[in-house]
């Protein structure tokens, strides 16, 4: 059979050319982007539009194709601005722009991670760095780990390497054959939603989560995790973790690391740090103190792509013992490598819940190849001193009803303002709750909400390091100003 001649439409795709035209358009309509955003031109650092009436515009918009360049502006403009310093809403990282730079190199590769020969240079890179920047945390030497693709499958990950590890003292496999599904993990009652969902996939259900009461701070106490495992035992549940939190998602609170160290080898747990959003603390001399105690974890989850200036998903799994990055996984696959059992480091496969996954590493790399790991550091003692300066400006208007839930440990603030006397809690919630979506529509700061003891609360996450003290007197000044419509429109 004769090959038919290439196709003008796959000759198009392919075009270098045509790639180097696109890209410049591009390219300068992102330099744009990124002065109007420094510069607050915008009316809305998220330009909120209700859901049905954004499927709408779209359901429209997609019908009528005008060009590449033209469809990556309208979803610039239409899309959450985090390059503007008056975004101040979830814990998204505000990438270094030289990242984008990076994705498109990485994009254009395309090289997969499941073995060495689908990715020679990103598997490589990856075991070098996880191993130096797990000494860099103050992991032992002979740490390592793996890069995934968000903290959530890097939390699991490690819970099944914990439930391994357990199953491996008990001389049973439950990789291989299974469980009774009794097992449990310990975690604080403010950690974020993903461990109980960790758990819950693992096949040990709502019960097999023990959650530990906090204290006034929002923090595991010594008791707390004493009871909680004292409770656990009593159902008959087989406890084969516990996990600190550094930070918890909605107070930003850290859990004391060395005395959830302690408890952990006292009792022969597996101690896992879920340090998502917080960890890379330890790379501030001015805030490391926070996770003081991680240098004994067994495991622990970073994002690169929340307060580390790198682009979404881009987590870390690091091991205290880089051979426990084997337990989680052995499963044959033939067509990948000849024996499951062998612990081959640039298989990535074998120690990852994905097959093939980006080429992590390379974006990590460039951080450090452009500014060394010191840009961590300045970017936390900037991002975490916002939050206190955000603190320092809602106690200043205490007379006026502003109210701080908790002193901020990290760039997480949470706060409210009662401008008058409400007759109940729920009155209260009702109020902050309409005041913080008349903001979202009207404000040009973005700002979320969350709940403590049945208190609505309104939460700042600080991601950008260009955000000013203007920036966040001008977000409160904002619900001053929305306040009285709204305690009309409520009666």
């Amino acid at each position: 059979m004769m090959l038919e001649p290439l196709h003008p439409l796959l000759r198009k795709a392919y075009d270098p050319d045509r790639f180097v035209r696109l890209g410049r358009e591009i390219l300068e309509d992102l330099a744009q982007h990124l002065v109007s955003s420094q510069a607050r031109t915008a009316d809305r650092s998220m330009p909120w539009v209700a859901p049905e009436d954004e499927r709408r515009h779209w359901a429209v918009r997609l019908d009528s194709p005008v060009g590449l360049p033209a469809l990556m502006r309208e979803v610039v403009q239409r899309s959450n601005g985090l390059q503007d310093p008056r975004y101040m809403g979830h814990q998204v990282a505000v990438p270094f722009p030289d990242g984008a730079l990076v994705g498109m190199v990485t994009d254009m590769l395309n090289n997969g991670g499941a073995i060495y020969e689908m990715g020679p240079t990103n598997s490589a890179m990856e075991d070098v760095l996880m191993a130096r920047i797990g000494v860099m945390m103050g992991l032992p030497k002979g740490c390592g780990g793996v890069m995934c693709h968000g903290g959530t499958l890097a939390n699991l990950v490690a819970l099944l390497a914990a439930r391994r590890h357990a199953a491996g003292q008990r001389d049973a496999d439950a990789w291989e054959h299974g469980d009774d599904g009794m097992g449990a993990v310990l975690v604080s009652e403010q950690a974020h939603y993903c461990v109980d969902r960790a758990v819950r996939i693992m096949g040990w259900g709502a019960e097999g989560v023990g959650l530990v009461p906090v204290d006034a701070s929002h923090k595991m106490t010594a008791e707390g995790l004493e009871a909680a495992l004292e409770a656990m035992k009593r159902k008959g549940r087989r406890v084969v973790a516990v996990v600190g939190s550094a930070c918890t998602t909605s107070s930003g609170a850290f859990d004391d690391l060395a005395l959830t160290a302690d408890f952990a080898r006292e009792h022969d747990l597996w101690f896992h740090v879920d340090g998502a959003h917080g960890v890379p603390a330890v790379f501030s001399d001015r805030y490391r103190s926070l996770v003081a105690g991680i240098e004994r974890a067994d495991s622990v989850a970073m994002d690169f792509h929340k307060i580390m200036g790198v682009p979404a998903l881009c987590t870390g799994l690091f091991y205290a013992r880089q051979d426990d990055s084997f337990l989680p996984f052995t499963q044959s696959a033939e067509y990948l490598w000849s024996d499951a059992e062998d612990p081959e480091w640039w298989n990535f496969g074998k120690r990852t819940f994905e097959c093939t996954k980006r080429m992590l590493s390379t974006r990590v790399a460039a951080v450090l190849e452009e500014y060394g790991s010191e840009i961590w550091g300045v970017l936390i003692d900037r991002l975490f001193g916002l939050g206190r300066a955000l603190a320092t400006a809602v106690e200043s208007r205490n007379s006026k009803g502003w109210e701080l839930a908790m002193a901020p440990e990290a760039n997480i603030v949470c706060f409210r303002y009662l401008p008058q006397a409400f007759d109940s809690v729920e009155a209260e919630n009702a109020f902050t709750s309409g005041l913080r979506q008349r903001h979202l529509e009207e404000g040009a700061h973005y700002v979320v909400q969350t709940r403590f003891g049945g208190r609505v609360w309104l939460r700042c996450t600080l991601m950008n390091p260009l955000t000013e003290a203007s920036d966040l007197e001008a977000m409160l000044d904002g619900f001053e100003v929305l306040a009285p419509s709204v305690l009309r429109d409520q009666g």
